[in-house]
């Protein structure tokens, strides 16, 4: 960081900071499912209904093999799910406890592998399903539910006479309702999610647990964000790139914002100073909960700098330079303002470098040694970039000439003694990049700064 002044960037909102995971399940379509006891209570002598959850099928479906997403359905008393049903079509189903049936469908509706994001209301008088927040069919349907001992199921919906209803996809963000949302409600949890504090959100299952594709064995507890009861996990394996936690649905808004490195970003109350993906969330009314994820990048700078002998070279690249005095309060030299800096007088000095829009300072360097830029002023040191080699011309006035190439650390990569006025040395089995040639003799030193293109 700039040791002569700092920066501060303000993001002002009136939201609570948390940096957040977007997980989803993914199920095998083999034993996976997600289970929580007795839920039906939660919904039980409502007026209204609603089930949501974002899927990725896999898998094309065809009687007896079918794929279920989320719901309930004991085929005598209380169903109301949402099951994947013929190829790509789309089944919703209410069966109250008088066993009143009322089944929609909308054929072809889903593509495999996309997210989808799938909804089914009921509220009293009409069914209606909706695929992203759009209205795709419905029914008129009537009658209420009393039932308490009903389970809901995420992956799996049991039907007599068939043994695969195990989903073969992924499924996220699956909440479940005492009311009918309206559309707008639809389109706003599905843009930005559920507000867990809504008294009519019973089950919210974000998902958001474990990390993805890793090492999960002991999250078989599936969290409601809306309080209790949870989900019980079983048949996951929990741990690689199937069974197990993996990537989310993409429901949250994503804005970026980039700092320099040293510098800070200020978001609702926290300070933030390393790279790395951000959530907040806030309530926006009508059970909706506004997520906004920031993805914050930090830009560095290259205040790498190479010391030999009285000799200072900054090793960035495309950059502005300034050259200042440690021991005079890092006042700016006058005029040094190129990669490199030579001083006879010995002292402490560092490099103010810009570079990709922002400025940092390296540490302080002593300038000590023989010679600086100017000495050995009839020797010519360059890259010859048509023939891979740096060029030393003009040795011939002086004794016991060596050249050396020094790396960025300042490791000694090629070396060898000048032996005629005109020397070539090879760089092609050097990497591209800025390298140190440094030609000394007795009557002194001097040092380029050369880039390898190749």
């Amino acid at each position: 960081m700039n040791p002569r002044y700092a920066f501060a960037l303000a993001f002002a909102a009136p939201l609570a900071l948390h940096a957040q995971t977007q997980n989803a399940l993914d199920l095998d379509g083999v034993d996976d499912e997600v289970t929580v006891a007795n839920a039906s209570t939660l919904v039980a002598n409502a007026t209204g209904i609603t089930l949501t959850c974002w899927v990725y099928p896999a898998h094309s479906s065809s009687w007896p093999d079918m794929d279920a997403f989320a719901g309930f359905r004991d085929n005598a008393t209380f169903d109301f799910y949402l099951l994947q049903t013929y190829g790509t079509t789309l089944e919703g189903r209410f069966r109250n406890s008088t066993s009143g049936i009322f089944t929609i469908d909308s054929t072809a509706l889903l593509s495999l592998n996309t997210w989808h994001f799938i909804a089914l209301t009921y509220d009293g008088s009409q069914l209606v399903m909706y695929h992203n927040a759009v209205p795709v069919a419905s029914a008129p349907a009537s009658g209420s539910i009393t039932s308490t001992t009903g389970m809901f199921r995420i992956g799996n919906m049991p039907i007599p006479g068939s043994t695969k209803i195990y989903l073969d996809g992924k499924v996220d963000e699956t909440t479940l309702w005492k009311r009918s949302l309206t559309q707008a409600e639809l389109q706003c949890l599905m843009n930005y999610g559920a507000d867990p504090a809504d008294a009519d959100l019973q089950l919210y299952f974000k998902m958001d647990q474990g990390t993805a594709g890793g090492t999960n064995t002991g999250l078989t507890t599936l969290v409601n964000a809306a309080g209790t009861p949870n989900g019980t996990l079983t048949g996951f394996a929990l741990n690689g790139n199937a069974s197990n936690y993996e990537t989310g649905c993409p429901i949250a808004g994503t804005s970026t914002a980039t700092i320099c490195q040293g510098e800070t970003y200020a978001y609702n109350g926290q300070t933030l100073t390393t790279a790395g993906t951000y959530t907040t969330s806030y309530p926006v009314g009508g059970g909706c909960d506004s997520l906004a994820t920031l993805e914050l990048k930090v830009t560095a700078v290259n205040i790498t700098v190479v010391q030999s002998g009285g000799n200072l070279i900054s090793q960035a690249l495309g950059a502005q330079y300034q050259w200042l005095d440690c021991a005079n309060g890092y006042a700016e030299i006058p005029g040094a303002t190129g990669p490199s800096y030579s001083q006879a007088v010995a002292g402490a000095y560092a490099v103010e470098v810009t570079q990709n829009g922002c400025t940092d300072t390296s540490a302080c360097y002593s300038n000590v040694g023989i010679g600086g830029t100017d000495a050995l002023p009839a020797m010519q040191v360059y890259l010859d970039a048509a023939n891979d080699a740096v060029v030393v011309q003009g040795a011939s006035g002086y004794a016991a000439v060596n050249v050396r190439v020094l790396d960025t650390q300042g490791r000694v990569l090629l070396a060898r003694p000048v032996q005629q006025d005109r020397t070539l040395l090879s760089v092609a089995a050097l990497p591209a990049g800025a390298y140190l040639v440094e030609v000394t003799a007795r009557e002194g030193r001097r040092t380029r700064r050369v880039v390898v293109t190749h």
